[in-house]
């Protein structure tokens, strides 16, 4: 497994300057990598930026006029930033919207709940449904329930967040969101609730999108608030019967017309280099709040990262790409058409922002190891920023979880995540929620990586391929 640098290229050194270990770079990309970094860390573009996006638009839910609105806003900033490589991907998406739900518990006892529809859900009938809740733990309850014990049922899912390691528990949990509607169909059942997947215990209502299956029958999906999980937790526990009255209205009808938007930095080299380094940032969100974690922070550092790397374009032996993807928020089918665009360009290592405001503290990767001690070297360049070298197992965010299923190499910075998972996917996430010192270290931190890479013109791997290049270097203070 030969992955790191390219053959022409020889790393003899690390320089150690201002507490930082530097890669052997002549004195101009050293002097540059300060530059950038110092710049970033003062630079307030990105979190007005982010200010902007959420105050002149707002809220940007997939198939919208407001979604369109964002990327017309984008392509004005780009363009403002000077960028000369722009294009547009093209891709159809569904125009679901929300129009109202409502859900009272009729017995043992009554009872109003805060409840949302799950983005995509059908509706229920015009005058409702009313049914006996059946509560399910977990994802593995609900997959191996006789099925005649919901027939006719309202399912109610009860599983909770973990609060400890919530982004992991989140990619456990949110199985159950996205499939429990189709599991709970095939099996008899009227609708489905769940509790919010949330750090939260107010009672907002934090929804995220159902996936059906066109073989299976579609049935109402909708969460309820923490808090009224709680009480319908005590509700059983009392070992009474509990009783149901729900009503969802949502809308959904034509196909309409979208698309990613990708600035590119290209290098002096890309007609004999097809090698880019790739950053991801979703544009669409939730339409509940105004979409300011999920995801107009990353696009506010995405845009940061164009405002401090096109000054050294012609430092670059890679392409830089900030690619900017819509339809995250279902079945993630922006980055799929991104993949499909791919052609002869060939993605060195790849990075996304998606974990909303708060400052980056561990690097995880998925790369060959091989590439260890490269992305090790890494990491020391940004150490002082407060990173942790983590693990090499990524699974990848959003997005980028699918560039790992095609054995594309990742660095994933990792935030703190106390504010976004207490938000996601609710009427909370707002603009207050942003950090302006998280925002220019995020900058920093991604400026810093992707512009060593490109400017080195490093080679990353997951797979054994034909690159034959020494991964020795070495080292002294």
């Amino acid at each position: 497994m030969q992955k790191l640098l390219k053959s022409k290229i020889t790393w003899s050194t690390l320089i150690f300057t201002n507490a930082l270990v530097k890669f052997c770079f002549a004195a101009q990309p050293i002097a540059t990598l300060e530059q950038i970094k110092n710049q970033a860390l003062t630079d307030d573009y990105a979190y007005h930026q982010i200010e902007a996006l959420t105050t002149e638009i707002g809220a940007r839910p997939l198939g919208s006029d407001k979604e369109q609105k964002a990327l017309l806003w984008l392509e004005q900033q780009l363009t403002e930033l000077s960028v000369s490589q722009l294009s547009k991907q093209t891709l159809k998406v569904r125009n679901w919207q929300r129009q109202s739900a409502s859900a009272q518990v009729v017995s043992p006892y009554t009872h109003e709940l805060v409840i949302e529809s799950l983005a995509g859900s059908v509706s229920t009938e015009i005058d409702g449904i009313t049914a006996e809740v059946i509560k399910i733990n977990n994802f593995d309850h609900l997959k191996s329930v006789e099925a005649d014990k919901l027939v006719g049922k309202i399912v109610y899912i009860s599983r909770k967040l973990d609060e400890q390691t919530p982004v992991e528990d989140y990619l456990k949990t949110q199985r159950v969101r996205q499939l429990g509607a189709t599991i709970a169909a095939n099996k008899g059942a009227k609708a489905i609730i769940l509790r919010s997947q949330t750090t939260d215990k107010s009672r907002t209502a934090h929804t995220g999108a159902v996936r059906y299956s066109p073989n299976s029958p579609f049935i109402p999906a909708a969460a309820i608030s923490p808090a009224d999980a709680d009480l319908l937790d005590r509700l059983f526990a009392r070992n009474l019967p509990v009783e149901l009255s729900l009503n969802i209205q949502n809308s959904e009808d034509s196909w309409v017309d979208t698309y990613n938007l990708i600035a590119t930095l290209s290098s002096d080299q890309s007609k004999i280099n097809n090698n880019k380094v790739v950053f991801i940032a979703h544009i669409d969100s939730s339409d509940l709040g105004t979409g300011a974690l999920d995801n107009a922070a990353g696009v506010g550092i995405g845009l940061g990262i164009i405002k401090q790397l096109a000054p050294h374009q012609a430092l670059l032996k890679h392409d830089i790409e900030v690619v900017f993807v819509t339809a995250s928020q279902f079945n993630q089918n922006g980055i799929k058409t991104y993949l499909n665009h791919l052609q002869h360009k060939n993605i060195i290592v790849a990075a996304e922002s998606d974990l909303g405001g708060e400052s980056i503290f561990r690097l995880d990767t998925n790369i060959s190891e091989d590439s260890l001690k490269l992305a090790d070297k890494i990491h020391t360049m940004v150490a002082d920023l407060g990173i942790e070298r983590g693990h090499n197992a990524s699974a990848g965010a959003t997005n980028t979880q699918h560039l790992v299923a095609k054995d594309i190499p990742i660095f994933n910075w990792v935030q703190k995540t106390d504010q976004y998972f207490k938000y996601l996917h609710s009427a909370n996430d707002t603009f207050d929620k942003i950090s302006l010192e998280s925002i220019q270290q995020n900058v920093a931190i991604y400026s810093i990586f992707l512009f060593s890479v490109a400017n080195q013109g490093l080679i990353f791997s997951n797979q054994v391929n034909e690159h034959e290049q020494s991964s020795k270097t070495t080292a002294t203070e």
